[in-house]
């Protein structure tokens, strides 16, 4: 491999790879989000298609475990290896769940050929399982066929591949790890991250958009639950600042308090009724108390 293919390869498809799946996962979530129905009826055919029983779910489940061994515990694996008795163990052990891994990524491939989509047809979403599943194929079938012919992978993996991808997570990817391996496991590497890159595109992505949706409506629902107290002492404090009460109930005291003043009309007939009335007694007095 020259220079140029391996520091592509290497160096830059994985990142690319990474940043096509975020990208790709980011879009299906903004489609889907006023469209939850459609994203559940795709579920059952995603899971009959590419998940199948608990046997076949078993299998993958061993796949991604002895990976996520190799790449994060690779001491781990080097001192289990040590002894041929359990390096042979391991051995056949992987090669068992990689075949189990090739068949059920044939029959995925013969149920999404067989089968057409029941309520509804998509020319993307059936495009883009038949690139996922071809992925899959390739990378398990060159797998198998790596463990198989180049023998003890479980050690020089660990010794290569770990370093590698510590170095795509440190931002500074060193290909020497990598760049020298047999052909079949430098295919394996690259169906991998090409798998990852189309994998928002397919059904089975429906599984992590659905809980990425329900996650977010939960976030919605306790962030609103936490806002509503903080809202209203804000009101609180806004109408405190803008109507004070202890003013408003000063003016209102004052004003209650003051002494009401009579009118001007009030006070002119009082008098006059009172004048005369006083003249009228005066009257009846000087004449003997006849009234006149």
């Amino acid at each position: 491999m020259n220079d140029t293919a391996g520091s592509f390869l290497f160096r830059v498809w994985p990142y690319l790879a990474l940043i096509l799946a975020a990208a790709g996962f980011v879009v299906r979530l903004l489609l889907t989000s006023d469209r939850l129905p459609a994203v559940k009826r795709v579920l059952p055919r995603a899971r009959a298609v590419f998940l199948g029983g608990w046997a076949w779910r078993a299998f993958w489940a061993l796949l991604v475990a002895a990976h996520l061994a190799i790449l994060l515990a690779p001491r781990a694996v080097l001192a289990a290896t040590r002894t041929p008795g359990r390096l042979i163990a391991l051995e056949v052990i992987g090669f068992a769940v990689g075949l189990a891994v090739v068949a059920a990524c044939l029959r995925a491939a013969w149920l999404h050929l067989r089968r057409p989509m029941r309520g509804g047809w998509s020319l993307v979403s059936d495009v883009a399982d038949s690139v996922f599943v071809s992925l899959l194929l390739v990378g398990a079938a060159s797998g198998l066929l790596a463990a198989g012919i180049h023998r003890w992978g479980s050690a020089w993996g660990a010794a290569t591949l770990a370093p590698y991808a510590a170095s795509l997570v440190h931002g500074q990817p060193a290909p020497a790890f990598v760049a020298h391996l047999p052909l079949l496991v430098r295919l394996h590497l690259f169906a991998a991250f090409a798998a990852l890159a189309v994998f928002p595109a397919s059904r089975l992505a429906a599984f992590p958009i659905l809980l990425a949706h329900r996650a977010a409506d939960a976030a919605e629902s306790a962030l609103a639950a936490g806002a509503r107290p903080l809202g209203a002492r804000l009101r609180r404090g806004a109408v405190a600042l803008l109507w004070p009460d202890r003013e408003v109930r000063w003016i209102a005291k004052a004003a209650a308090d003051a002494p009401r003043k009579p009118a001007v009309a009030d006070k002119g007939a009082a008098l006059w009724a009172r004048s005369a009335h006083e003249g009228a007694v005066g009257a009846v007095v000087k004449h003997g108390g006849k009234a006149v």
